[in-house]
């Protein structure tokens, strides 16, 4: 459980989708409902590190890495995007 204020998201998008461009107009919508809804709150979430398509794709959105955690499952990393 996280104790500070945040926005937390994750992303999913159907296979047939991923690699045609889709990507950044998916979550630049959801960004900008967010902003709309909850001004000045940071945006977070995590991201498997091996997923270097979507690291690239939340860098050009503004997210920038924050922290680093490993799970049963993988190393992934937090990233944050400040409004």
């Amino acid at each position: 459980m996280y104790d500070d204020k945040n926005v937390d998201i994750g992303f999913g998008m159907d296979p047939d989708y991923v690699g045609k461009g889709y990507g950044y107009n998916f979550c630049s919508f959801i960004i900008n409902y967010i902003r709309e809804n909850y001004a000045a709150t940071p945006i977070r979430l995590s991201v498997a590190t091996f997923n270097k398509r979507a690291i690239h794709l939340y860098e050009k959105l503004g997210f920038v890495k924050k922290d680093k955690f490993t799970s049963d499952f993988a190393e992934f990393i937090t990233m944050i995007k400040f409004n």
